[in-house]
């Protein structure tokens, strides 16, 4: 039996009044209205957010369903959407990013002819400072059409912006994103992984994906309310990656890719909280977890990243040194981007 819809789009849509209707403009296409569905999921907002979906829910009440539910994080958005989701695909939109329109519209027709489990598009950077859009293109040196994982090697991170799931391998495969978490997004991406064959290039960019401000996740305040919630995401990845039989190398290495990075990030926020004896302990037990229980990422690690090699090779004596070296870089990328912003 035909899905009644060819897409859900879950939109994470907390306190994003402001925005919110730029998301929704840019979907509500009259070509392709009916084909899709969109769970506005407002996670306990405080603003007008979910009385701006439902004016749109008045005008679309077979396609725009708000909700406003209890504070349960980013996971929770999802987890609620992809219960309730009817279309053939699903896809995910923050309540501050949009689409473009007209790409869109061939977007969903092209849903209707093809049945790969995932489709793959290049995301478009908008940075809020300056108002520049950039289409960062991973798929440059492919032809459109159908692969198969077990024989095409992607060089590219998958991310959560430029990935289109196919529903029902989210639902039979009770894919549920960590709840009550930051940094959780990664998830929808790396897990369902060991369950797909098949996946999509298309040439056009669909997500627009908005940088340049720093969120509340990113900012040195977020980061050391938060950084114990990447930590436990990054595990969570880990074992997604042991869950994809070895023979499928190709899958493995897309994974293992986004895991060095979360690696890498999650050293870094380590090295940007205030030096103390419970963020040393904090970074040595990081490492020698990776160290010890995932010798495939250690080696890794210290052959392409120097900081992580000298951190290891000194056994985390040079932390006090490598955390300022850290914050200096962290203060030095914040003033580019505001003379950049403040030049444009």
């Amino acid at each position: 039996m035909a899905s009644e819809k060819l897409l859900t789009v879950s939109i994470a849509a907390y306190n994003v009044e402001g925005t919110i209707q730029r998301a929704l403009d840019s979907l509500l296409q009259p070509e392709i209205v009916d084909k899709i569905e969109i769970f506005v999921v407002d996670d306990g907002g405080i603003d007008n957010t979910i009385d701006i979906a439902k004016k749109y829910s008045k005008k679309y009440p077979k396609t725009v369903f708000p909700i406003h539910k209890e504070n349960g994080g980013y996971g929770s958005t999802i987890n609620y959407s992809i219960e309730k989701a009817k279309g053939k695909y699903f896809k995910q939109l923050d309540g501050d990013d949009w689409f473009i329109s007209e790409n869109f519209i061939e977007f969903v027709k092209l849903l209707e002819i093809i049945n790969s489990d995932c489709i793959l598009t290049d995301v478009v950077d908008y940075n809020a400072n300056t108002c520049v859009q950039v289409i960062n293109e991973k798929y440059s040196s492919m032809n459109e059409g159908n692969y198969y994982f077990s024989d095409t090697k992607l060089e590219a991170v998958l991310t959560m912006h430029g990935t289109t799931l196919k529903t029902s391998v989210l639902k039979e495969n009770k894919i549920r994103i960590i709840e009550h978490c930051f940094y959780s997004d990664t998830e929808l991406v790396v897990l369902p992984m060991q369950y797909l064959d098949t996946f999509y290039i298309w040439k056009k960019p669909l997500y627009v994906y908005v940088s340049g401000s720093e969120g509340q996740s990113m900012s040195i305040a977020g980061i050391r309310k938060h950084y114990k919630d990447h930590d436990k995401v990054f595990w969570e990845l880990v074992n997604a990656y042991c869950k994809i039989c070895i023979s499928e190398v190709n899958k493995r290495d897309l994974v293992f890719a986004r895991i060095k990075k979360e690696a890498i990030i999650h050293f870094k926020f380590l090295l940007l909280l205030d030096i103390s004896n419970k963020h040393f302990i904090e970074l040595k037990n990081f490492g020698n977890r990776i160290k010890y229980h995932f010798s495939e990422l250690y080696y890794v690690l210290i052959k392409e990243r120097r900081m992580i090699r000298i951190m290891w090779g000194t056994n985390y004596l040079t932390y006090p040194l490598l955390s300022k070296k850290i914050k200096r870089e962290y203060k030095i990328n914040r003033k580019r981007k505001l003379n950049a912003s403040n030049e444009s």
